[in-house]
C-alpha cells in the first residue's frame, strides 16, 4: 500500500497572506470578476447582434413569399447591405478583442503556472493525462505526461498497479461510502525521482456540475530545500538530547561505551561460528537499545542494519556470517569515533576512561582534606589524595577562555582558530586560582581587540587570515627546588607597540622612570592601573583596569607575571603561580584560598 503521511504545502502561506490582508484581495477577486462578466456581455451582445441581421436577412427573403413585393429600390438594398455590413464589422471587431483578451489570460495563466516550479497534470477516469501540463512537469515527474496513463507517469511500482486502479475505480465511483480526501490519502504521496529529490504529490477534483468527479489534477512540488531543513532541525534535536541525557546519566553513558568497546573486541577474536552467534546477536539488540535512548540516531540504525544482515537467511555459511560481521564492527567502530569526538570536544578527552562518576560538593572535598592535615595525615598522602580528587586538567580551566574569544571575535567581524593547547596540563586545585580563572578574561579581549587583526589586514601582513592563540602549562621547578605552574599565553596578532604605550605614560607620569627603560621594559607597564594602548574606550577594553586586575591576581597568589612583543608578530603573557596541592588549616579562608 502506498504512503499516507500529508505534507503541507504553500498554500498555507499563500492562506496566511489573505488573511493578513483580507480586503486588498477581495478587491483583486472583484476586479477580476467584474473583467470576466465583462468579456461575457461581449459575448451575448455580439450573439444578439448577429441574430439581428440575420432576421433583417430572413425578412427581405421572406417578403415575397407572403405575397409582399421585395426590395427593389437601390437605396433600401444599399441601407440593408449597409447596416449588414457594418453589424459584422463590429461583431467581428468585438471577437477579436474578446479572443485577444482570452488568448492574453491565457499565456499569464500558462506564465503564471509555469513560474510556481509545480507540476500540473490532469487525468481521467480511464488513468489517461490530458494534454494541458505545466512544463515543470518535465523536471520533477521527468516525462511529458499528455497522452499517457497515469501510472506510467506516476511510476507504480508494478506490485502496486492492482491496488492502484481499484482506488481509482473507487474514485470515479458515483456514490461510494469514502470522501475524496479519503480515497486520495491512499494514492501515491511522493514521486520516485531518479536523482533522489522529494517529489511531494496533491490531488484535487475536477466535478461536473451535478457534482460528480470529472478529472484529478495532479500537483507536484519539489519539498528537497525543506525536507533537508527539517532532518538538519532534527539531527540537530538529537544532538541537544544526546548531550542532555549523558550529563544527566554520565554513568549510563560510560556503560554504554564500555559495551560497545567489548562489542568490537568479541568480534574481532576468534573466528565466530553461525551457530554460536547468539551472544553477538543478544549484545546487538542490547546496544541497539542503550544507544537510541541516548538520541545516537545514526549509530542506532547502523546497528539495527548489521543486526539484520546477521540474521538474514542468506547467510548459510559460517565464512559468510565472519565477512558479515568483520563489515558490520567496521561501520560501529566508524560511528563510535564519530560520536567520541563530538562528545570529546564538549566533556573532554579522558572522559570514556574516568569510569563511574559521584558528584560530590568541592567544599565537602577541601574540608576533608584540611582534616586529614589536622589529624596530621602523612603530607604526600594528602597531596595524592588532592590531586586525585580536587584537582583538574589545567587546560579544562580554558573552555570558556576559548568559547569567549571565538565569541568575541565574531563579534568584531575577525577570524580565530580553535586554541592550540601545548604543555604538560597539569592537574590544578580550582578553588585557590579562582579569582586568576576569572580574571584571564581580560586577556582574553585584549587579545580579540588589541592582539587579532581582521583577516585582510593578516593577508596584507603575509599571515594566515585566521589567528592563532596557544596555550601552554607545565610544572617548573625553581630556586630552593619550589614546584612553580607556569602558564604561557600567546598570539600571531599586531603586537604591542612600545611608541603607544610611552605616548600613555607621558601623558599620566611625563617625568617617570619609564623614560630610561628600553622596549621590553616599558610594555610591562600594561599592568598598571589607567595604561591602555587603545585610544577609545569600548566594551572590550580601553579602560586600563583589565591588565592591572590579572597582575593583581597573579601577585596575590605569590606569583609573577611578564609579558613579551615582537610588533606584528605577536604577544605572549608568561604567568608564574606556587604549584601547591596542600591545604593550610592554620590561615585565615582568605589566605587559605591562595596558597591552597
Amino acid at each position: 500500500m502506498f504512503h499516507t503521511s500529508k505534507k503541507k504545502t504553500s498554500s498555507a502561506s499563500a492562506g496566511m497572506a489573505k488573511d493578513v490582508q483580507p480586503s486588498r484581495a477581495n478587491a483583486e477577486n472583484k476586479t477580476v470578476l467584474t473583467e470576466a462578466i465583462r468579456q461575457v456581455d461581449i459575448i451575448h451582445t455580439s450573439l444578439a447582434g448577429m441574430t439581428a441581421i440575420v432576421l433583417m436577412l430572413l425578412y427581405a427573403v421572406a417578403l415575397p413569399v407572403f405575397g409582399y413585393p421585395p426590395v427593389n429600390q437601390v437605396f433600401a438594398f444599399v441601407i440593408m447591405t449597409l447596416a449588414a455590413f457594418v453589424g459584422i464589422a463590429g461583431l467581428y471587431y468585438m471577437n477579436y478583442r474578446v479572443h485577444e483578451h482570452v488568448s492574453q489570460q491565457a499565456r499569464l495563466t500558462e506564465v503564471l503556472v509555469n513560474s510556481l516550479g509545480q507540476g500540473f497534470l490532469v487525468f481521467d477516469i480511464e488513468g489517461k493525462c490530458g494534454p494541458v501540463y505545466s512544463q515543470a512537469c518535465i523536471d520533477l515527474l521527468e516525462t511529458v505526461p499528455a497522452d499517457k496513463s497515469v501510472v506510467d507517469v506516476l511510476h507504480i511500482p508494478e506490485a502496486q498497479r492492482v491496488d492502484f486502479k481499484d482506488w481509482m475505480d473507487v474514485l470515479f465511483m458515483p456514490n461510494h461510502a469514502l470522501g475524496f480526501d479519503d480515497v486520495i490519502a491512499f494514492m501515491p504521496q511522493f514521486f520516485p525521482h531518479s536523482q533522489g529529490r522529494r517529489i511531494s504529490l496533491m490531488y484535487r477534483p475536477i466535478r461536473a456540475k451535478d457534482g460528480s468527479l470529472m478529472q484529478v489534477v495532479v500537483i507536484a512540488t519539489d519539498q528537497t530545500e525543506e525536507y533537508e531543513a527539517q532532518q538538519r532541525a532534527k539531527q540537530q534535536q538529537n544532538f541537544a538530547n544526546m548531550i542532555c541525557r549523558i550529563f544527566r546519566e554520565r554513568n549510563q553513558f560510560r556503560a554504554t561505551l564500555t559495551q560497545l568497546r567489548e562489542f568490537l573486541e568479541a568480534a574481532e577474536g576468534p573466528k565466530v561460528k553461525r551457530e554460536e552467534a547468539a551472544p553477538i546477536l543478544r549484545s546487538l539488540h542490547t546496544l541497539k537499545a542503550t544507544v537510541k535512548h541516548f538520541s545516537l540516531v545514526e549509530l542506532g540504525d547502523i546497528i539495527n542494519q548489521i543486526e539484520k544482515d546477521l540474521r538474514s537467511e542468506a547467510i548459510v555459511t559460517d565464512e559468510a556470517f565472519q565477512l558479515e560481521l568483520s563489515a558490520g564492527r567496521q561501520k560501529v567502530a566508524a560511528g563510535l569515533a564519530r560520536v567520541m569526538n563530538e562528545v570529546r570536544d564538549l566533556i573532554g578527552s579522558d572522559y570514556e576512561w574516568r569510569g563511574n562518576m559521584h558528584e560530590i560538593e568541592e567544599a565537602t572535598v577541601y574540608d576533608f582534606a584540611r582534616e586529614m592535615e589536622a589529624r596530621h595525615a602523612d603530607p604526600e598522602l594528602v597531596r595524592r589524595f588532592l590531586s586525585s580528587i580536587a584537582a583538574v586538567p589545567i587546560n579544562d580551566c580554558f573552555r570558556s577562555f576559548d568559547r569567549e574569544l571565538q565569541e568575541l571575535a565574531a563579534i568584531m567581524g575577525k577570524q580565530v582558530k580553535p586554541i592550540r593547547y601545548t604543555g604538560s596540563n597539569p592537574r590544578v586545585l580550582t578553588q585557590p586560582i579562582q579569582g586568576l580563572l576569572f580574571s584571564l578574561t581580560h586577556v582574553c579581549r585584549n587579545i580579540a581587540d588589541h592582539g587579532i587583526e581582521a583577516p585582510v589586514t593578516r593577508l596584507a601582513r603575509g599571515k594566515d587570515p585566521m589567528g592563532q592563540v596557544a596555550i601552554h602549562t607545565e610544572i617548573v621547578i625553581g630556586d630552593e627546588k619550589k614546584e612553580w605552574l607556569r602558564i604561557v599565553i600567546s598570539d600571531d596578532g599586531n603586537g604591542i607597540d612600545p611608541s603607544r604605550v610611552r605616548a600613555k605614560l607621558a601623558a599620566s607620569d611625563p617625568n617617570g622612570a619609564w623614560r630610561f627603560e628600553d622596549d621590553q621594559t616599558v610594555i610591562q607597564h600594561i599592568f598598571s592601573w589607567g595604561i591602555s594602548t587603545r585610544d577609545d574606550i569600548n566594551e572590550l577594553s580601553g579602560h586600563g583596569v583589565g591588565m592591572e586586575a590579572v597582575e593583581r591576581e597573579v601577585r596575590l597568589l605569590g606569583g609573577s607575571i611578564k609579558v613579551s612583543s615582537s610588533l606584528y608578530q605577536g604577544a605572549r603573557f608568561d604567568i608564574r603561580i606556587p604549584y601547591i596541592l596542600s591545604m593550610n588549616v592554620n590561615s585565615d579562608p582568605k589566605i587559605h584560598a591562595i596558597h591552597a
